[in-house]
């Protein structure tokens, strides 16, 4: 169940990563271009930092024009775990850091992020619902509808009297006192 989920398990494999060098313009564009809201800032293979809408909102509103390097407003490197440790381990890193993201590891490399939306999608499919029969209602018979005054009648919108043959007056089912007022 949802103790013998893994990192590996939740993590979303397909990252955006982008070198140190790369500038503030090229960075919002692959942003805007992938939908992502935060990207790893790698040197190499190695997740060196991390850049956010938040850090290029900063960044642009500022004195840092936008042909600088994303090095000059990545903030360090998101904590990392290693693919193969439990997702409630992992939750619980989440929730105690400042909640964007993970970087996953296999040994040296990265291979994903794990995002809070990672670990509520990933427990959530575990939860299930029991399945229910829906509900029929049958008809009542020809007896019953005899027997039962209230199957003909209807509350007047206006006077709450109930009556037979409201009709319908301006969205109101009305009875043919208030008709006449």
């Amino acid at each position: 169940m949802v103790e013998d989920l893994t990192v590996r398990d939740a993590m979303t494999t397909a990252y955006v990563g982008v070198s140190e060098s790369d500038t503030i313009r090229d960075v919002i564009d692959v942003m805007v271009e992938d939908g992502d809201t935060g990207i790893v800032v790698l040197r190499g293979t190695e997740a060196v930092g991390t850049v956010t809408e938040r850090d290029l909102l900063r960044a642009t509103t500022g004195t840092i024009p936008t042909d600088a390097s994303i090095a000059s407003v990545m903030s360090g490197p998101d904590p990392s775990v290693e693919a193969d440790v439990p997702l409630s381990d992992a939750a619980n890193l989440l929730s105690t850091e400042d909640g964007r993201q993970l970087l996953v590891r296999n040994g040296d490399g990265i291979v994903g992020v794990l995002t809070p939306q990672d670990v509520i999608t990933a427990t959530a499919s575990l939860l299930s619902t029991p399945e229910r029969e829906p509900e029929t209602f049958a008809a009542p018979d020809e007896t019953e509808m005899e027997n039962a005054e209230y199957t003909t009648q209807s509350v007047c919108e206006i006077c709450g009297s109930l009556m037979p043959g409201l009709e319908s007056i301006n969205g109101q089912a009305v009875c043919s006192d208030c008709r006449e007022v």
